[in-house]
């Protein structure tokens, strides 16, 4: 067999595995890393709280087991990554072996992915398959939860029953039931076919736990049925904060008119809340519920719901096409909204935003221009910056003194007249600037 065609497929294989793989130090003590970033208010920068489905944590693998050195594991780790180049029944049996007498979970972690690499290249596929439904079900296997993990990418439909057996006896709420509730929510996850929606609803019924209910409300809306769809509007309908903001994230993924027609009233009724209003701001659906919701509502709504897609806007990947959704509020009638809206504009970047922006650093509204102004400053570059120079007379001390800060950054030769003119301001601050600057093109 091709070399590196296997380790091609390995590596596949393994980002597959990797979802879960880190879930070894307990789901339920699970911290994400995309935490807030405080925002400020006036000049607001917000990132998204968390994003969906929740992320992995990044953890330290454990120590190595007492009698085996940390070079002592490396090696064993080496020793098994070599036999993915050599796919052999020989090699497989050696595998079988170690995960039958090995307790280091990282030598393990390693075996198992090397297995589901080996069986995916049919060496030995159905040996494999039982040991490793064997080794979920085995309550004293440190590694279960990774091999129920593997045993649904290799299985799909097939790793159900599997699964159902590795849920039995799950009602406790212990951080260790908590981490095995995790493992199979994401190997429901990577089955998500029609058979596995009574088998996730169950799972639903066994945790409180928000993230691993976050995951298998994806592996819901990875499913796709009427059914599924079903239980996460009721989900979204009953619940609140964490677990709301995820069910609605997993629903807003339906391209039924009817659930979009719903998330559209449960955002204007307040049936959703602000987690959850949030969390929606950071999935693909965006640009097309928040166009529509805010366009038919009155000023107070709209500056109620701006502010709650906020904190979502930075965890968008497309942003921009949200931010473009919105553009229209930002020709709003109301002073509070016009501003909100710019201030959004500017946290959403591109130039088609910064476009739009630019006529208000005319306004004569000074809240509404002094938005702008914080807003366009983002997009500022060597191209553009002589706009800087007419804020310097501005009223508001804080806008002026930000613009001759930010001429600092682009300032030459051809702005020593504005710069002289600059030094006479009344503002010290500017003044002393300007003079600065002054001197360091002498």
């Amino acid at each position: 067999m091709d070399k590196k065609k296997l380790q091609l497929s390995f590596w596949a294989f393994l980002a597959l595995v990797f979802t879960g793989a880190c879930l070894v130090m307990l789901l339920g003590a699970h911290k994400s890393k995309n935490g807030l970033k405080a925002g400020t208010k006036g000049r607001r920068t917000v990132a998204a709280k968390k994003s969906f489905p929740p992320p992995v944590p990044s953890l330290a693998p454990p120590a190595a087991p007492e009698g085996r050195s940390g070079q002592q594991r490396a090696g064993a780790i080496d020793e098994v990554r070599l036999t993915r180049l050599h796919p052999t029944p020989a090699n497989m049996k050696k595998l079988f072996a170690l995960l039958d007498t090995d307790k280091d979970t990282a030598v393990l972690s390693e075996a198992l992915n090397t297995l589901g690499v080996l069986a995916q290249h049919g060496v030995d596929s159905e040996k494999a398959s039982k040991l490793l439904a064997r080794k979920a079900l085995d309550k004293d296997f440190p590694s279960r939860g990774e091999a129920l993990l593997v045993t649904a990418i290799l299985e799909k439909d097939k790793a159900l029953p599997v699964i159902s057996a590795f849920l039995q006896g799950g009602g406790n709420k212990t951080q260790e039931n908590v981490a095995m509730l995790g493992w199979a929510s994401r190997a429901l996850g990577m089955i998500a076919t029609p058979q596995s929606v009574p088998i996730i609803e169950k799972l639903l019924c066994e945790t409180s736990d928000p993230d691993v209910r976050g995951h298998s409300f994806a592996a819901l809306a990875k499913a796709g049925t009427p059914e599924a769809f079903s239980i996460l509007e009721k989900q979204a309908q009953t619940s609140a904060g964490k677990n709301q903001a995820y069910s609605a994230a997993a629903l807003s993924e339906s391209k039924d008119p009817k659930i979009s027609r719903w998330i559209a009233g449960a955002i204007q009724d307040g049936t959703l809340g602000k987690e959850a209003v949030a969390m929606l701001a950071m999935m693909p659906a965006a640009p097309d519920i928040f166009g529509k919701v805010l366009s038919g509502l009155g000023p107070a709504k709209q500056l109620d719901i701006l502010k709650q897609i906020a904190p979502g806007l930075q965890g968008n990947p497309d942003r921009q096409k949200l931010a473009l959704a919105l553009a229209p509020l930002v020709y709003s009638a109301d002073a509070k909204v016009q501003a909100e809206a710019i201030t959004m504009m500017g946290n959403s970047g591109g130039k088609k935003v910064a476009g739009i922006i630019k006529p208000f650093l005319s306004s004569e509204d000074p809240e509404v221009r002094k938005d702008a102004f914080f807003s366009y400053m983002k997009f500022t570059a060597a191209d553009n910056y002589k706009y800087l120079f007419d804020f310097l007379d501005d009223q508001d001390p804080q806008t002026r003194r930000m613009a001759i800060f930010m001429i600092g950054k682009f300032y030459g030769a051809s702005d020593r007249g504005a710069l002289e003119q600059a030094a006479q301001s009344e503002d010290t601050f500017i003044k002393d600037k300007a003079r600065q600057y002054l001197s360091s093109l002498n």
